[in-house]
């Protein structure tokens, strides 16, 4: 993901928002600010990453969704494409990959704007099936980057959310 800056020849990061259309990573980041900055214990924030392997390349969304339990709430994706992965374990890995790094991003900027929110992963894995085998590891990984952290079914935030654009 990187920080903000675009440099000559490289395109911004745009996020889909249902209601605002598609904004720069910068913005979203300030929306999130917004929104929750009024009731900040009222809210949850949750990444969550899911992919699918096309014939030519591998498409991603990453979602942010800002929660208000109890009183809904909206989200933000980044679809994008990458060398085509046939490799499940890879595939998984990437996708907590993505979730890390723009989940601690983000914490970072709301730190630094003197906001503290709870920011949840959410992976596409789950104790049953093929990924089962990753769950350890991936809620390592979480823990390690001070993340708490939920697989399927409990993990909408990749297995609905972020699922619904990779189609």
């Amino acid at each position: 993901m990187g920080s903000t800056t675009v440099r000559q020849g490289e395109q911004a990061v745009l996020f889909r928002s249902p209601s605002k259309g598609w904004m720069e990573k910068s913005e979203v980041f300030r929306e999130i600010r917004q929104i929750v900055s009024l009731l900040p214990e009222a809210y949850e924030i949750v990444v969550g990453t899911d992919s699918q392997v096309r014939n030519r390349h591998t498409s991603f969304v990453i979602a942010i969704s800002v929660i208000r339990p109890g009183s809904g709430g909206t989200f933000f994706y980044y679809p994008f494409q990458e060398q085509r992965i046939t490799s499940l374990q890879l595939r998984v890995y990437m996708e907590a990959f993505h979730s890390v790094c723009l989940a601690a991003e983000l914490r970072e900027y709301l730190k630094d704007h003197m906001l503290s929110i709870p920011i949840r992963l959410h992976f596409d894995i789950g104790r049953n099936g093929a990924t089962r085998k990753y769950v350890k590891r991936l809620m390592q990984l979480a823990r390690a980057n001070d993340f708490e952290a939920d697989v399927k079914p409990d993990a909408f935030g990749a297995s609905t959310v972020a699922d619904r654009f990779t189609k």
